[in-house]
């Protein structure tokens, strides 16, 4: 066995050491962050896009057209590495959302599979609700935990362009294996200054850490390009990124960087019939 073989192999005995402590499973806390949502510091509680299926399903309720999507969030090593795919259908009645992530590789990984749904009740209100099954596994004795948990949201825009939004992931307080869930609430305020220039701010907190604070910018510098930036604590981060629009194509790339470990990207890709 060559040394870049034995490196490879003390990563991954770590990385799982790290997953396995405590009671050997995960507490499935991984935050999404797909392109414009990790460019924006994940200030995504107010946004009303395919990506709420994530952040804020309320935001669901907003579409009016069918759409799919898919993205990869990098993480600081590969075996820490997300991806995801996401699908809505708008109705008479709502929006039906689908999603499904995975996090991690063949020795240790996380999947999350959600069912959404998002619902306008008039132009200033609509509240959102999501399904979750969870399952983590990890190679050898250890096997594999399941388990359901939900979470909820609400967005509202008390006046023309303001957006103000509350999501509580795993209020439950469901458990995997013998792990809790982390159970996190975010909140955000967004205001649409023109049609440019979009800032929102906004907070995270999971009972068990301190809160986050973070603020994101959203700027159509042409027909078919934005810009996006984001700042946030505990750690302090700093992020950008950038999106293309063409027709009913939205791409996004985000860049985060922590102060200690770099830069880690994300993509996404969605389209709407």
């Amino acid at each position: 066995m060559d040394l870049t073989s034995i490196y490879k192999r003390l990563i991954l005995i770590f990385f799982i050491s790290i997953c396995c402590a405590r009671s050997g499973f995960s507490v499935q806390d991984k935050v999404i962050e797909e392109g414009k949502s990790a460019a924006m510091a994940n200030t995504s509680v107010t946004l009303t896009d395919l990506w709420s299926i994530y952040h804020n399903q309320a935001g669901l309720g907003y579409l009016e057209n069918i759409s799919i999507g898919a993205f990869h969030q990098s993480g600081y090593i590969k075996e820490q590495n997300t991806q995801g795919i996401a699908f809505a259908l708008p109705t008479k009645t709502g929006t039906i959302g689908a999603s499904y992530s995975y996090y991690g590789f063949s020795q240790y990984n996380e999947m999350q599979a959600g069912l959404a749904y998002g619902k306008t009740f008039s132009d200033y209100f609509a509240v959102g609700i999501q399904l979750n099954y969870l399952r983590n596994h990890i190679a050898g004795n250890y096997g594999s935990a399941e388990t359901v948990n939900f979470e909820i949201g609400i967005l509202s825009e008390p006046i023309e362009n303001l957006m103000i939004g509350a999501h509580v992931y795993n209020p439950s307080r469901s458990k995997i294996g013998d792990e809790e869930i982390p159970t996190i609430f975010n909140l955000g305020v967004s205001y649409l200054f023109s049609e440019k220039v979009l800032f929102a701010v906004g907070t995270e907190k999971d009972l068990e850490h301190d809160a986050i604070f973070k603020a994101g910018l959203d700027y159509q510098l042409i027909d078919f390009v934005s810009l996006q930036a984001g700042i946030s604590t505990n750690p302090a981060k700093y992020s950008f990124g950038i999106g293309f629009h063409y027709i009913n194509i939205d791409a996004h790339v985000g860049f985060i960087s922590h102060q200690t470990l770099g830069f880690t990207p994300s993509f996404s890709l969605s389209y709407g019939f």
